[in-house]
């Protein structure tokens, strides 16, 4: 079982990526507030993880020409195609559908192989967060005014890809592990209430056999090729990571500006906390203790395999890192590290992640 792990840092010098809406407990209700979640006694600005998922999946459509799954609306529910065969998204990101259709049950489930927290300032709102007073005055009459926040951060998150689940879809009735339909959910006969269940099925079982997936009673896999070709450029998009709100007004490049990759083989993420941290105003990298939870993890990091840091050489200079002093931390810990660009130290992951396919 192994998962590719990461941390990303996202510069955000002036920005409202992700907005909360006007804060209706205000009399004037004119006051478009920020998401802020409390911790510790302070109060820190976040992107929401599926925020942070759409802006994914839409840069894998964007520069990896991936065929998202189109999306359906019944019974209150949105849900997409569920056929992780023919849409990657689906593959990667996973779904759930869960109603009848034509009198049978349709419920599938997939769990994420891709798992992400939310993109969480590192410095607290007292020390990111301001609040712009305007007035639209482009109208006849009196102007009006209105108010909006935004910060100045640096936000941090971290992911998880199980490299196992990319391209297996297991067929075991429990909430998560039904990811396809297959004949034996189909009723005896075929007529027209039940007609699309039946050519979901069978579309299933002809791409099956196109690409040549392995079609068991438990578990269809898709051939390694695919597996390899989707989970590397999954991590690679995270290079050309572009959306969020308010770009029009403020404009920032959300393409991560400090990288940390490492496989292991272990459902864990060495990043999540207190590797980066602020004190006192000023954004810190705890390469120390970034350093001996890993040689504490040796057992589980794969042999052969490099801790990856990526930076930007204008981001690091401004937050006072020395790179020089956390990489011969790391390698006097014993782990062996590639250093470069962003780009770089991605797609030297990814030629990790492909090697383990085979």
């Amino acid at each position: 079982m192994r998962f590719a792990t990461g941390m990303v840092l996202i510069d955000a010098p002036h920005s409202a990526l992700n907005m909360l809406g006007i804060d209706e407990s205000l009399a004037d209700r004119n006051v478009t507030r920020v998401k802020t979640f409390k911790r510790g006694g302070k109060r820190y600005p976040y992107v929401s993880p599926q925020a942070w998922r759409y802006w994914w999946r839409s840069t894998l459509k964007e520069h990896f020409n991936w065929e998202l799954s189109p999306l359906y609306r019944e019974q209150k529910q949105v849900f997409t195609a569920a056929n992780p065969l023919k849409y990657p998204d689906d593959d990667i990101f996973g779904y759930m559908r869960a109603f009848k259709k034509g009198g049978v049950n349709v419920t599938v489930t997939r769990v994420s192989p891709l798992k992400n927290t939310p993109l969480i300032s590192v410095l607290p709102d007292r020390n990111a967060l301001t609040v712009d007073e305007g007035y639209a005055s482009r109208h006849e009459g009196d102007p009006v005014p209105y108010s909006q926040e935004f910060y100045s951060t640096v936000f941090k998150g971290a992911f998880s890809l199980d490299l196992d689940a990319v391209g297996r879809f297991t067929i075991i009735s429990k909430a998560g592990f039904k990811n396809l339909l297959t004949r034996d959910d189909l009723p005896k006969k075929r007529n027209k209430n039940n007609e699309e269940v039946f050519n979901e099925v069978e579309e299933m079982e002809r791409i099956a056999s196109e690409i040549g997936a392995q079609v068991g009673e438990k578990e269809w896999l898709i051939p390694a090729e695919i597996r390899k070709k989707r989970a590397s450029e999954a991590m690679k998009a995270l290079r050309l990571l572009s959306g969020g709100a308010k770009q029009t007004q403020y404009h920032t490049d959300i393409t991560p500006k400090f990288v940390l990759l490492l496989n292991v083989d272990a459902g864990i993420n060495p990043f999540i906390s207190d590797v980066v941290f602020e004190d006192r105003g000023e954004i810190n990298f705890y390469t120390e203790a970034l350093s001996k939870r890993l040689a504490d993890l040796k057992d589980v990091i794969p042999g052969g395999a490099k801790l990856y840091l990526g930076y930007d050489e204008g981001f690091v200079k401004s937050l006072g890192w020395d790179m020089d002093d956390a990489v011969q931390k790391f390698e006097e810990a014993g782990i062996e590290v590639f250093v470069g660009t962003v780009k770089e130290a991605l797609d030297e992951f990814a030629k990790e992640i492909e090697a383990y396919y085979g």
